[in-house]
């Protein structure tokens, strides 16, 4: 890859930095590939390098190098078939592989779901908004289940009656418009013998698994096409970044607890427990559509992206970063002059300087009457402009600001400088929703996910279950229930089963 971008040996030190300890290159058999032979060590657990640039590219290269593979697979099965379709497995936050860059040689996207079992429903919601956010938030194909159970985890729990069904419409809530299963029938032998099936080793066809699919193919057979390439109507949008991904955890300090995707299901999950819709999206997406763009731990600011957030908060929009943003370039080269670098001055802070705090230790901050903590890292920041709506308690750098808002044209940006708790991000979220002057889809009680999907003028609202106990819910309009064909009214209350699902379309009136 970096032959191909065509650098010069020179611009390939200045990128890299190799001046740094001595290690300029004069020709490019001297440069030798970043691992445990050269550039890089283990520490904590974790693949450090002593030279973040060259580790960085080596990752594009490598995404870029299967991609290129795929291409050539790609072009040999277009002439021998030229009106298919094709695609190819995704996995959800797959780090080697830069799917945003993949999406745009696929012909739609398909991925594997496989929920490990202490993951949250809205960190599965999460890495399906990621599959359909990748391709400009088109529909995907739920590729892979299982309907049971997997193999590979070190205890491969079943899923419960109910849940393979829930997950199922979880699925096509937010985007899916296939629901496949891995496998048709259990192997015998390697690896996946023990890998779940619609039909098992026993062959028979009355297993709670296989009636259980039986009832779900039945079920989507009777909804038909009435929500297929449907889209989310969502107001708000998270931006994701592969390129930021590898940057940041590359980075030798200031923590090694800072994990780009903690900071991501931070705002997520709280936006979706408020059944907020969200869309992922990339650098290169537009902006003008949404009222909200959160962009958290945007270590790395590419070229022309504080342009878009600028023109997006002087639009209207509102702005929302945190600690250790606008810090490098897209060669993860320092941005001089003062953070957060280019998103400065939209911002109106300067981030002197960060304190890395160990596990276990906590600052802390008020946030309209409540005490929040402060972990991980404390951005100590300056104001330019913005003014500060909450400032640290303790430590030499009490009474700093911690979360701030800038107004530039006719919008705001926000910047909260340090990580906090579930608690706090939602209340947080809360008044950003209130002053977006975005609702929530539905209120429902905990653990109770409403969805909506929009096909031309038809609203099909996905009301999911995640409780172990039934729930009762009152609806916000009148609906069909497309499974049962009952009408309900604005104002009737409804009982959901455990695991249980409603699909119901909107009556127009």
């Amino acid at each position: 890859m970096v032959e191909a971008e065509v650098w010069t040996v020179e611009e390939m030190n200045r990128v890299f930095n190799t001046a740094f300890w001595g290690h300029t290159f004069y020709d490019w058999d001297e440069v030798v590939l970043p691992n445990l032979q050269s550039e890089h060590l283990s520490a904590e657990g974790e693949d450090r390098t002593m030279f973040q640039g060259i580790s960085l590219e080596y990752r594009r290269f490598m995404s870029e190098s299967m991609l290129e593979c795929f291409r050539l697979e790609y072009q040999e099965i277009k002439k021998e078939m030229p009106n298919i379709s094709v695609t190819t497995n995704l996995m959800g936050f797959y780090k080697p592989l830069d799917y945003q860059k993949w999406a745009k040689d696929l012909d739609f996207i398909s991925w594997d779901c496989y929920p490990e079992p202490g993951d949250t429903p809205a960190e599965t919601a999460l890495q399906h908004d990621l599959m359909r956010g990748i391709k400009r938030q088109e529909s995907f194909v739920l590729m892979e289940q299982t309907p049971s159970v997997t193999n590979w985890q070190p205890y491969n729990r079943l899923k419960r009656p109910g849940e393979m069904r829930l997950l199922s419409y979880q699925a096509a809530a937010h985007g899916a418009d296939a629901i496949q299963f891995f496998q048709i029938r259990r192997s015998i032998g390697a690896c996946e013998k023990f890998h779940g099936a619609v039909i098992d080793h026993a062959g028979r066809d009355d297993t709670r698994v296989f009636r259980e699919v039986e009832q779900l193919g039945d079920e989507l057979e009777q909804l038909g096409d009435v929500f297929l390439e449907g889209r989310t109507p969502a107001e708000m949008a998270i931006l994701f970044d592969w390129d930021n991904w590898w940057a940041l955890e590359y980075s030798a300090g200031p923590s090694i607890r800072m994990k780009y995707l903690d900071a991501v299901r931070d705002y997520y999950t709280a936006a979706y427990e408020s059944n907020v819709p969200v869309d992922i999206i990339g650098v290169e997406d537009e902006f003008n559509s949404y009222k909200i763009i959160i962009a958290p731990l945007l270590y790395m600011t590419k070229p022309g992206i504080d342009k878009k957030f600028r023109d997006f908060v002087k639009n209207g929009g509102i702005f929302v970063t945190t600690y250790f943003s606008g810090i490098v370039d897209e060669h993860d080269l320092v941005i001089q002059g003062g953070y957060p670098g280019r998103l400065r001055d939209i911002l109106g802070i300067w981030v002197e300087e960060n304190d890395a705090l160990p596990e276990g230790e906590k600052n802390s901050f008020v946030y309209k009457g409540n005490l929040y903590p402060a972990e991980i890292l404390c951005d100590l920041m300056h104001l330019e402009g913005a003014e500060a709506l909450s400032v640290y308690e303790k430590d030499f750098y009490q009474e700093m600001p911690v979360i701030t808002r800038n107004r530039l044209g006719q919008g705001y940006a926000y910047y909260v400088g340090t990580r906090s708790n579930r608690e706090f991000y939602h209340k947080f979220l809360e008044d950003i929703f209130t002053e977006a002057k975005i609702t929530e889809t539905m209120i429902t009680p905990k653990g109770v996910e409403a969805t909506i999907r929009v096909r031309d003028d038809r609203k099909i609202l996905f009301l999911m279950n995640h409780n172990k106990e039934n729930k009762q819910i009152t609806l916000n309009d009148d609906y069909t229930d497309l499974l049962t064909g009952k009408e309900y009214k604005t104002g009737n209350s409804i009982e959901i089963e455990q695991r249980g699902v409603f699909v119901l379309l909107k009556i127009n009136k």
